[in-house]
């Protein structure tokens, strides 16, 4: 696991970079729930991407959905849409999750 260093220093939390291959779903405001890779995850937020576009935009309420397929787990938090970029073939989502936040352990499962 390695450490994300926010270039403007803006993070108060570090985020940690999540293997290749790790999957989450995302509600979107149409209520259309979609599949999406997790890049880096936070206490506080994650940076989601999808391969071609994504119907969100910036201050969009969304709902993240991991699971724990090992234990049939779930962690369920609304987020914020903080940014959108859209680069060649992939859509990078920032989100800040709301009134809730990932503990360590809740974490260590999402990334290992």
């Amino acid at each position: 696991m390695s450490q994300d260093q926010h270039p403007e220093g803006k993070r108060s939390t570090p985020r940690l970079h999540v293997p290749v291959g790790v999957s989450v779903s995302l509600t979107l405001p149409t209520k259309q729930s979609v599949f999406v890779n997790l890049r880096d995850v936070s206490e506080k937020g994650a940076c989601v991407l999808r391969q071609g576009t994504l119907e969100v935009k910036k201050d969009d309420d969304v709902i993240f959905e991991a699971r724990n397929y090992d234990s049939g787990a779930t962690i369920k938090l609304r987020c914020k849409v903080r940014w959108v970029r859209a680069t060649g073939f992939w859509t990078y989502v920032g989100l800040s999750f709301i009134s809730s936040s990932l503990s360590a352990e809740s974490l260590t499962r999402l990334v290992c």
